[in-house]
C-alpha cells in the first residue's frame, strides 16, 4: 500500500509541475496593461472584449449583489432598485459606464432569452435553491437583472457584453497588480481561465463604498459579502479547478500554485459571521 501511495504521489507531482509550466507560458503570453471599467471573472472574454478591465464576479452587477446582501443583514432599509441605483450612480461617476454580461446561450438574439442571464454569478444567485449561499433573495436578483435589462434599452451608460461559446476554463487566476492583468481567453494559446483582479477590486470597492456614502455601510461589510458570494460561485462553477496567484516583479509575472478548489460539505458552507471563506486569497 505504501508503495502504491508513493507512486501516486510521484505521478501527481509530475503532473502538477508540467501543468504549472503550461500555465506560466500562458500567463507570459497573456499579460496586458489595465484599463478603466469592469468585466466578469468569466473566461470567455475575447481579447477584444473589455480588454484590460477589472475582472471580478459579475462585473458591476456583483457590487449590487454584495450591497443587497449587506442591506439584508444590517437592515439598511433599501429596496433592490435602490441598491442597484446606488451602485449604478457611483460606478458611472467613478468609471463612466456600468458593465454586465450575458452569453449567446441565454440571449441568442436581441429578441430571445433562455433563462435569467448568461452570467453564472448572477444566474446561480437568482435560483431559489442556491440564493442562500449568496446571502441574498433570488427574487431580488431577478428584479435586479430585469431592471438592468430595461435600462440597457434606454441608457448608453450601461453595457451588456455578450460572450460566446462554452466554458472551458483550465483554472482560476488571482491577479495581484494595479498595473497589469491577464487575458481570460488567449486564442493563440487555445486556453481560457477565470480571472479575478484581487487588488484592483479591493481598491475600487473602497472608492465605491465611499462614493455611495450609505449610512451604516462599511467597506468591511461589503468586502465580506463579496467574498462569501465569490466562494459560492467557486463552489457552483469551479470545483476541481486549480487556483494560481499571479504577482509581478516589474512587468514580469510570477505564477504560484495555491490549491485546487474542493467541494465543501453543505454544513461547512453555512456562513459564520465575520469569517471569510475565501480570505486566503486576499492576504499579501
Amino acid at each position: 500500500m505504501d508503495r502504491i501511495l508513493r507512486s501516486f504521489q510521484k505521478q501527481t507531482t509530475q503532473t502538477a509541475v508540467s501543468s504549472l509550466e503550461d500555465v506560466e507560458n500562458f500567463v507570459k503570453a497573456s499579460v496586458i496593461s489595465v484599463q478603466k471599467g469592469t468585466k466578469c471573472v468569466d473566461g470567455r472574454y475575447l481579447p477584444t472584449q473589455a480588454h484590460g478591465m477589472l475582472a471580478r464576479p459579475s462585473a458591476d452587477g456583483g457590487y449590487v449583489m454584495a450591497l443587497e446582501a449587506v442591506n439584508r443583514k444590517l437592515n439598511l432599509g433599501l429596496t433592490p432598485q435602490q441598491c442597484f441605483n446606488a451602485v449604478f450612480k457611483a460606478v458611472i461617476k467613478l468609471n463612466g459606464k456600468f458593465y454586465l454580461h450575458t452569453d449567446d446561450h441565454t440571449d441568442p438574439n436581441p429578441h430571445t432569452s433562455h433563462g435569467l442571464i448568461g452570467c453564472g454569478h448572477l444566474a446561480k444567485a437568482g435560483r431559489k435553491g442556491l440564493s442562500w449561499e449568496y446571502d441574498i433573495r433570488s427574487s431580488d436578483v431577478r428584479s435586479m437583472v430585469s431592471y438592468a435589462r430595461n435600462l440597457c434599452e434606454v441608457s448608453s451608460s450601461i453595457e451588456m457584453i455578450k460572450l460566446a461559446g462554452k466554458h472551458e476554463e483550465k483554472g482560476v487566476f488571482l491577479v495581484r497588480s494595479d498595473k497589469y492583468t491577464i487575458l481570460a481567453d488567449n486564442p493563440k494559446r487555445q486556453q481560457m481561465y477565470f480571472i479575478y483582479d484581487v487588488d484592483r477590486d479591493r481598491t475600487f470597492m473602497k472608492r465605491l463604498v465611499e462614493e455611495m456614502n450609505i449610512e451604516g455601510l462599511t467597506f468591511k461589510d461589503m468586502s465580506r459579502e463579496a467574498d462569501l458570494q465569490l466562494d459560492a460561485t467557486l463552489q457552483n462553477l469551479a470545483v476541481g479547478l486549480p487556483i494560481y496567484e499571479i504577482t509581478f516583479v516589474g512587468n514580469k509575472p510570477l505564477v504560484t500554485y495555491v490549491k485546487h478548489i474542493i467541494h465543501k460539505p453543505l454544513i461547512t458552507r453555512m456562513h459564520v459571521p465575520f469569517a471569510s471563506p475565501f480570505q486566503f486569497a486576499f492576504k499579501k
